[in-house]
């Protein structure tokens, strides 16, 4: 799922370019779409990566407030008076024992705001990374999120991490598959933020085949056209959501290992602005049956 304004509400963007606008619905569109699948779900737990959350320099964090919330606003239209507020549940016993039992083996551990882990009476700042995403859930209170924010070092050293979100990917899926609970996964990641000129990354030729390889691993699950080829563009596209899509294809693969077998769907991959957005979906295929 994206987290750019843009996807939020298509009415504040701010292009007179008649195809870039449709875009950005059929962006918006393929969000909601995704939102109804996730509530026809009813999952017990949401799942929530965030490229764009409270980071630490090195570490995985998940966030142990039992409550969580924040606000996002639109590309061309700021809060206020543009405000999309949430409030979410998070299941903090469980994160608490994931970041514990993790960290032995991997670089992860937990952050708690303004009081102790899983104790504290002040709710977890979230903004648009966790915030958009969630948005677009009806019926979100009846779920509890769990949140984990990629590291910081996502930004310079993410080709270098590709073995380590694969392993962290398989162990979550792994933790995840373990519990009663349905759990949704969702992957808060835009593509390329170089295809303009006029964004403030500039531009680079790597955007376009970029997004196309992450579009062709969203729809086939392609272990090439992500871990080869996207890698190899990734360090000029400047993408805040690879390192998501890398652990949630650990997350797919440690799935197809243990005999489950899963179909994917890429339902629009656009870049009405300066950067790229996808909307894709993975489903075990009894769960596709029913829907």
């Amino acid at each position: 799922m994206p987290h750019g304004g843009i996807a939020l509400d298509p009415n504040h963007f701010n292009t007179t370019n008649a195809t870039c606008k449709e875009q950005a619905w059929e962006v918006h569109r393929a969000c909601i779409a995704v939102g109804e699948t996730i509530q026809q779900l009813r999952p017990d737990t949401i799942f929530l990566s965030t490229p764009h959350g409270i980071a630490d320099a090195n570490n995985f964090i998940f966030y142990l407030n039992p409550l969580a919330e924040g606000y996002a606003d639109t590309d061309n239209c700021q809060c206020p008076p543009c405000c999309y507020n949430i409030s979410v549940v998070v299941d903090a016993n469980f994160s608490v024992n994931l970041a514990s039992s993790l960290a032995a083996l991997y670089n992860v551990s937990g952050l708690s705001a303004y009081g102790p882990p899983g104790q504290s009476s002040e709710p977890f700042p979230l903004r648009w990374g966790e915030v958009i995403p969630l948005h677009f859930v009806p019926e979100l209170n009846r779920s509890k999120v769990v949140f984990l924010s990629q590291p910081s070092r996502r930004y310079t050293e993410v080709v270098d991490m590709i073995t380590e979100l694969l392993k962290l990917g398989a162990q979550l899926y792994k933790s995840l598959e373990a519990r009663e609970e349905r759990v949704v996964v969702i992957v808060s990641a835009d593509l390329a933020h170089t295809h303009s000129t006029d964004g403030p990354y500039g531009y680079s030729n790597a955007s376009e085949p970029f997004d196309m390889a992450c579009g062709q691993w969203a729809a086939s699950l392609d272990d090439a056209a992500l871990l080869v080829e996207a890698a190899q563009y990734v360090s000029q596209a400047l993408s805040c959501g690879y390192s998501g899509m890398v652990m949630l294809h650990g997350m797919l693969t440690a799935a197809k290992d243990a005999g489950s077998q899963w179909t994917s769907r890429l339902l629009v991959n656009h870049h009405p602005s300066y950067y790229g957005m996808m909307v894709a979906q993975f489903l075990p295929k009894t769960v596709h049956k029913d829907l």
